[in-house]
């Protein structure tokens, strides 16, 4: 759209609302009605998409177009005696329409009126020659099947429509989202296939079949292919948003931050929650955590209830022992509903951090209370009570636990709190037996004493077991 004609639409919405709907509204033409309705619907308001309709009917009530919006609307909110209502005073002033009888087969499909719609559809048929307008009947008649249970068929009548019109959306979105139509799912990317040998520079199919890629767990297949739609078709926010995602997935962070500063330079992105967590998450794993901070606090002004955020800026401060904001974002994230058990965990470990050693024991049993097996609060828990001199406690804690499971950071974690309680002798035994089971994981170790490879005798345990691997 052109700058005078954003302009003057601009122009043309401030006049219509600077009057309330109780208010005399001025006469307009029927071309700006025309206007307001598209702008309308493209923002999806549909309360006031049908507001403008209403006035249009009644300062052009024989105008057959506004019929067709108000029962497009109605249709959308589900009026379905509304609807059928505008359309009968819509096949009083176009009683043989085409557009308005294919609206009307619209409506009758969408409200299952499945009897009334398949006798229309007959009846347009023999009109009806162009292929867009045949892949829309094809459409139609698709859709009915599967409100008969017929499925095969169904799916057939669709795969017509896209062949007639591969651009046509409805159909895409039909095939590719109808549970009816797994089993037929091999034969769908068959049918993109064919239709991108005809057409390779169709990127809408090339979306299409990145999605069917992406539904069976085929991540770099569906990379490739939301990378064609995108090349095809710059600047379409869409296939931009799905290509970061796939980056994002596949861990390919560096790349997928650049895909989401395309996607959020298209016109009209939509800033959701997800994809600010996802740029966040991505800056943070790269290590640049003012970024990552700043994606967070945006995915928190659009929603403010997700405890992840507050969990990943717990982890951002706690990274620049900013231990009391830390503690903070971790208290929020533990308010919040779904939070996890590394939540609190963050939050103990915050506490443990300042010496609030009793808020962080809390915060410990809490983590433990909702996974009695995660083995990284327990070994921080057994961690504070042998630096708080409960070193039997400490032990029973561990013992206890390795008596009902064991897993390699249980396993070196009980190395590191037999060792931090001054019991060399056992520590380098469940040393020998960690190594034994879990040696992939035993940097566990080293995390909890850097220092520890000086040790000749334990150097001498982990060379052994290192050649061994």
């Amino acid at each position: 759209m052109s700058k005078n004609r954003k302009e003057r639409l601009r122009a043309l919405v401030d006049r219509y609302e600077s009057n309330g709907p109780e208010q005399n509204q001025p006469l307009l033409a029927q071309e700006e009605f025309d206007d307001l309705l598209n702008h309308y619907y493209e923002q999806e308001d549909y309360d006031r998409t049908l507001e403008v309709a209403d006035l249009a009917v009644e300062q052009h009530p024989f105008c057959p177009e506004y019929y067709k919006w108000k029962a497009l609307i109605h249709k959308i909110n589900l009026q379905e005696d509304a609807a059928f209502a505008a359309l009968e005073k819509l096949s009083l002033y176009a009683p043989n329409d085409e557009e308005a009888l294919m609206l009307r087969l619209e409506i009758l499909t969408h409200f299952s009126r499945t009897e009334d719609a398949r006798q229309l559809l007959d009846q347009l048929r023999p009109r009806v020659s162009h292929p867009r307008k045949e892949s829309l009947l094809a459409f139609f008649d698709g859709l009915l099947l599967l409100q008969e249970f017929r499925y095969e068929e169904s799916f057939g009548a669709l795969c017509d429509a896209l062949r007639l019109d591969p651009r046509q959306e409805p159909a895409l979105e039909e095939l590719m989202n109808a549970g009816e139509f797994i089993p037929y799912r091999r034969k769908l990317l068959e049918l993109f296939d064919r239709l991108l040998n005809q057409d390779p520079f169709n990127e809408m199919l090339w979306y299409y079949r990145g999605l069917w890629h992406d539904d069976e767990g085929r991540d770099e297949e569906a990379l490739d292919n939301f990378g064609n739609a995108r090349a095809l078709a710059p600047g379409v926010g869409l296939y931009d948003l799905e290509y970061a995602d796939k980056l994002f997935d596949l861990e390919r962070y560096a790349e997928a931050l650049r895909a989401y500063a395309a996607y959020l330079r298209t016109p009209n992105p939509e800033e959701s929650y997800e994809t600010y967590m996802r740029i966040g998450r991505s800056y943070q794993i790269l290590d640049r955590i003012d970024d990552a901070k700043q994606a967070y606090f945006r995915a928190a002004e659009l929603n403010s209830e997700m405890y992840d955020i507050f969990q990943h800026l717990g982890e951002c401060f706690a990274l620049e022992q900013k231990w009391g904001i830390a503690a903070y974002n971790y208290g929020r994230a533990v308010e919040r509903e779904g939070h996890t058990p590394e939540c609190w965990l963050g939050l103990g470990l915050c506490h443990a951090a300042t010496n609030e050693t009793e808020e962080a024991e809390f915060a410990f049993q809490k983590a433990i209370g909702m996974d009695d097996r995660y083995s990284d609060a327990i070994v921080a828990y057994a961690v504070l009570l042998v630096e708080r001199g409960e070193e039997l406690r400490a032990l029973d804690l561990i013992n206890a636990a390795r008596d009902r499971y064991e897993d390699g950071s249980l396993a070196f974690g009980a190395v590191a709190v037999y060792l931090m309680s001054h019991r060399r002798k056992a520590a380098l035994e469940l040393l020998t037996h960690a190594l034994t089971h879990f040696y992939h994981d035993h940097e566990l170790l080293t995390e909890f004493f850097p220092n520890l490879r000086d040790d000749d005798e334990v150097d001498a345990i982990f060379r052994l077991y290192g050649n061994e691997e």
